[in-house]
């Protein structure tokens, strides 16, 4: 204590007293990709600042790897404190992210821990870009719901007829009963349930036969497989989309 006391006091009569250290400003995203159910599938990506649109690929790295949840920590003194970001597949399709009630496919920081994807999945990249705004309430029940698709070429008749998920729903196809030729099911990204599955009834109130490939149903999903074709061209007086439908 005595010889701190002189070295000080020296420092100090000499002018030459050292200043603080000057705190190094903290412009840093980090995010971070883990799975609940397994420790050891984790990794994290850090930019030293993002005032543009910055992406790191994992494509390389993490093929064979699925999360299920991702977390941003934005630093303190980061311009853009509401800065988002997304995690895309291989495909470059933006993977869904929940938090709480909040569904999207931007996520932030704000303090609130880490997202998880409503269905655990391959990361092919992270990109972080300050033009990332949260969800709109329009785009948030486009995703949420299915959409199903009627036609006929021959005619150049169509009707495109969105009903909700989560339950079972019917509904007169929009603007036209036909008669059609195919039918396609189109589940919004945010629907949990991929392998949904919907009905289309005659005016008899009959179900009606369809193929797609060499799979024949009564019931058609989506799958990323496109148009079933209706085994009878028909006019179709009811759609029926329910959970419960099975292959």
């Amino acid at each position: 204590m005595h010889y701190s006391t002189i070295a000080l006091t020296l420092l100090a009569s000499t002018g030459v007293l050292a200043a603080p250290l000057a705190s190094v400003a903290d412009t840093s995203v980090k995010v971070l990709l883990s799975s609940s159910t397994d420790d050891s599938t984790s990794t994290s990506v850090e930019f030293s600042s993002v005032t543009s649109a910055k992406t790191a690929s994992l494509a390389d790295l993490y093929s064979n790897f699925a999360f299920d949840t991702v977390a941003l920590t934005v630093g303190k003194d980061a311009a853009k404190q509401d800065l988002r970001c997304k995690v895309v597949d291989f495909a470059g399709n933006d993977i869904p992210i929940s938090r709480g009630t909040n569904i999207d496919v931007a996520f932030s920081d704000a303090g609130k821990g880490a997202w998880t994807f409503l269905t655990p999945s391959e990361v092919g990249a992270i990109v972080c870009d300050p033009t990332f705004e949260k969800i709109t309430p329009e785009a948030l029940a486009d995703g949420s719901s299915l959409r199903v698709v009627l036609s006929n070429q021959q005619t150049e008749t169509g009707s495109q007829t969105a009903l909700s998920s989560g339950m079972r729903e019917e509904a007169a196809p929009i603007g036209s009963s036909g008669p059609f030729e195919t039918v396609e099911l189109r589940v919004g990204k945010f629907v949990q349930k991929k392998d949904y599955r919907c009905q289309i009834l005659d005016m008899t109130g009959f179900p009606i036969d369809l193929t797609r490939g060499t799979s024949g149903s009564n019931t058609f999903s989506d799958a990323g497989k496109g148009e079933w074709t209706l085994n009878t061209v028909a006019e179709v007086s009811t759609i029926i989309c329910d959970p419960t439908f099975a292959k």
